[in-house]
């Protein structure tokens, strides 16, 4: 056997033992669904809004919960644990959760949800694909969600969307978190259905299971920009338009606009009562949007992440209006706010 052969070889028996660890890893996680006493081990990758508040619903409800930080936030974590501001329950948590500050290929973990900025997801693909665990769920805003599972064909990919707002300080969380959210696949297929129940089982969380998560994800982020446009014309403060209706309207009609762009696409919009929120219902839409300005729901909903994830915005809203620049539909509403992102 020459040189040759053997690294073939070897090649051949490394790509086998991964793949059936892989696999082993995998039907861990179905037999948990069957209800066998399995314990799930769960990372949550990214120690944002989002990630701190969905490790602080699984931590409290007994989930074996790694948290993944980095920098100097790793080490607070590390040393003081997480500590959340909750808004409108007036209470502070601090769990100490374990946390990690980097992601080895031998880490293996039943399921890893990515809870990063849309700009930062790029920046793991290579770590994730590197890495022996199989199933993976990206959590937040994401207009190319089959694009993300072409990246990584060896793995289970799902997508979901945490409702949780707010903005991250020095030393702690500021936000609120809903106990919802909506995660699935983007093939209509239900197979994974009730493994996503057993992830939860045992917590609050209120979830809405949509296995047509792309159309989902693109929908939101029809329905944010308009919101987000916005926030950047008020200067991050709602409060400015609170009586400017002309301006509260031409949000829900740039929605409107956004949503029949994708329609003419061939998208679904989801979920339906959103179409109808900015159509038939846009009285109803319009009080939110007053409710918004009125409150801190217009600070800890569109402004704070608005400010703090400019470059996320900046990344969605130059795709999908690329993805809509051969629509048929006019978006005059949309394309008047729109000049108001900055791109810098």
């Amino acid at each position: 056997m020459n040189m040759y052969t053997k690294l073939r070889l070897i090649a051949q028996i490394h790509t086998c033992l991964r793949f059936y660890r892989q696999t082993f890893h995998y039907v861990l996680c179905l037999e948990q669904a069957k209800g066998r006493d399995i314990i799930m081990k769960i990372l949550v990758y990214g120690a944002g809004v989002l990630g701190c508040n969905l490790a602080h619903l699984l931590y409290k409800s007994q989930k074996n919960v790694t948290l993944l930080a980095r920098g100097s936030w790793y080490e607070d974590i590390k040393q003081n644990g997480v500590t959340i501001r909750h808004k409108f329950r007036i209470r502070n948590t601090n769990d100490k959760i374990p946390v990690i500050n980097s992601l080895t290929d031998q880490d293996i973990y039943d399921v890893i949800f990515v809870a990063l900025q849309y700009t930062q997801l790029d920046s793991i693909i290579s770590i994730l694909n590197q890495n022996l665990s199989k199933n993976i769920v990206f959590i937040g805003n994401n207009i190319n969600a089959k694009g993300y599972i072409d990246l990584l064909k060896e793995k289970n990919v799902l997508f979901g969307f945490f409702s949780a707002g707010g903005k991250r300080n020095k030393k702690y969380v500021d936000s609120f978190y809903l106990n919802e959210m909506t995660i699935g696949r983007t093939d209509n297929s239900h197979e994974s259905d009730e493994w996503i129940k057993s992830i939860f089982q045992g917590t609050k969380m209120r979830l809405t299971i949509q296995n047509k998560m792309d159309d989902w994800l693109k929908s939101h982020v029809a329905f944010i920009l308009p919101f987000v446009y916005t926030a950047y014309y008020t200067e991050y403060n709602y409060r400015k338009i609170k009586n400017n209706k002309t301006i509260l309207y031409e949000i829900i009609d740039s929605v409107r606009e956004y949503y029949d762009a994708l329609i003419q696409l061939g998208y679904e919009v989801l979920s339906k009562s959103d179409y109808q929120f900015v159509t038939s219902k846009k009285i109803k839409c319009y009080m939110f949007l007053k409710l918004c300005c009125y409150t801190a729901l217009g600070d800890l909903c569109v402004c704070d992440h608005a400010k703090n994830g400019k470059n996320e915005m900046i990344k969605l809203n130059s795709e999908f209006r690329e993805l809509i620049s051969n629509k048929m539909v006019e978006t005059p509403h949309a394309d008047f706010l729109e000049k108001y992102i900055p791109y810098k």
